[in-house]
């Protein structure tokens, strides 16, 4: 009886504790695999969830203003886009430089006229006690894309993000200030543009935070080229701040033509054939000169975007680089070939400036395009119906990579090849396609 008492008192072979312990250890790395795998799943749902808020904030708004666009069938332009870091071009003085690391082409500024849904209505001044409410609908609106902080510790490099600004004038001041500078000069011998009133003199606006200057108004530059002007540069004020970590916007013009797909000798005609009310695509141009980092802005002599093939018997010209609007066959008009920055073609693209009227557009410089037919056209005959709007939005981890670029570095410019990095790995896109509903021309 005690031998076998002691027979079934014994403990466990060490082969049986080996094969135990290989057990524990295969589940113990099967519940540390799935729960590192699950965060890692939280973790991205949630960046990508952080990215799209921010989109879908920029998009709203910009989808707002896009619908409700204001422009009048009157011979003016109610609408500019202009490209930071654009010189040589008649009447484009103060344009600020490109911000950052980014391109040029990826943050145009953009201005137009509106009625926004969330337009100041009342002022932050008071009447005997009371709010005054503010008149009309019609606002001056701007986005434009800049680096600074609208955090704590301004200034401080581990901080400044790239973020998208909206500015909008209350329909008041923009009534009494804005419209006039549109309103005031002949449509055909002197236009006037909404960068004039954006660059020109000094505006009162209102101070609905009261953090500047503590009054219910403030006396700023509306639009510049420094942050750190006197007064500031209203149009990166904190208060319009609107989307952070915002790298890249880029905009697609779509537009109808009134130039007929086909029609006597020597008049004019659309050179690839297309129905006029078909849409086609206004982009901005790159540039084959810039350089590694797309920091450089040279002459946009080469076009980027919607490329088309083509058959012409003009050389020189690649069919690499061709634009939507070249010869399609040989039996079309020769295209001619860009020999200067003036004398180039952007019949379907811009490099530096873009005016949008009514029932035409003017890229660039004014007088300077002609068709390949033999008569002259000095603007493109386009009406604008829709524009597709395409952010990319970095995640909370790819800010956070680079402002410890920025911080270790002690620049606001980090290495271009770690900058593309970052926006390859980090950078999610979002693409928002807004139909124009007030433009008639």
């Amino acid at each position: 009886m005690k031998a076998a008492f002691r027979a079934v008192r014994r403990g466990f072979t060490l082969i049986e504790v080996l094969v135990a312990t290989v057990i524990m250890v295969v589940i113990i790395l099967a519940v540390v695999t799935i729960a590192t795998d699950t965060f890692k799943a939280y973790d991205r749902a949630v960046s990508d969830l952080s990215t799209q808020s921010e989109a879908r904030g920029v998009l709203d708004a910009m989808e707002n203003d896009f619908q409700t666009a204001v422009i009048r069938p009157d011979g003016r332009c109610w609408m500019e886009i202009v490209v930071p870091g654009a010189a040589a071009v008649p009447g484009l003085t103060g344009v600020p430089p490109a911000v950052g690391n980014l391109r040029p082409s990826d943050h145009p500024i953009v201005m137009l006229f509106s009625s926004p849904s969330d337009r100041p209505r009342w002022s932050p001044e008071r009447a005997g006690g009371a709010r005054v409410p503010l008149r009309g609908d019609v606002c001056a609106v701007t986005y434009r894309i800049g680096q600074r902080s609208p955090f704590d510790m301004p200034g401080e490099l581990i901080q400044q993000i790239y973020g998208v600004y909206r500015t909008m004038i209350d329909p008041e001041s923009t009534f009494r200030e804005a419209i006039p500078v549109i309103m005031s000069h002949h449509p055909v011998d002197n236009p006037r543009q909404p960068w004039d009133y954006w660059t020109g003199a000094v505006r009162r606006v209102p101070n609905y935070s009261a953090t500047d200057t503590g009054g219910a108004f403030e006396t700023k530059v509306l639009l510049n080229a420094s942050v750190t002007a006197t007064p500031p540069c209203w149009t990166l004020d904190d208060q319009n701040f609107i989307g952070s970590n915002v790298v890249a916007m880029n905009l697609i013009l779509w537009c109808t033509s009134s130039l007929p797909a086909t029609g006597p000798a020597g008049s004019m005609t659309d050179p690839a054939a297309r129905h006029p009310q078909m849409l086609r695509p206004v982009i901005m141009a790159g540039s084959a000169t810039e350089d590694a980092g797309g920091m450089k802005f040279g002459t946009p002599t080469v076009v980027g975007g919607y490329m088309g093939a083509f058959r012409t018997n003009t050389t020189g010209v690649s069919v690499a680089s061709a634009p939507l609007r070249y010869a399609p066959n040989t039996g079309a008009p020769a295209v001619p070939v860009p020999t200067t920055p003036a004398g180039r073609h952007p019949y379907d693209h811009f490099g530096s400036r873009l005016r949008v009227f009514s029932d035409r557009m003017y890229p660039d410089a004014l007088g300077t395009n002609s068709l390949p037919q033999t008569g002259k056209l000095t603007y493109l005959p386009y009406s604008l119906r829709g524009v597709e709007i395409s952010l990319t939005v970095l995640t909370p981890e790819g800010s956070k990579e680079l402002r410890a670029l920025q911080h270790v570095r002690n620049t606001a410019r980090t290495d271009n090849a770690e900058f593309r990095r970052i926006v390859y790995q980090y950078g999610r896109s979002y693409t928002r396609y807004v139909r124009l509903l007030g433009n008639g021309g």
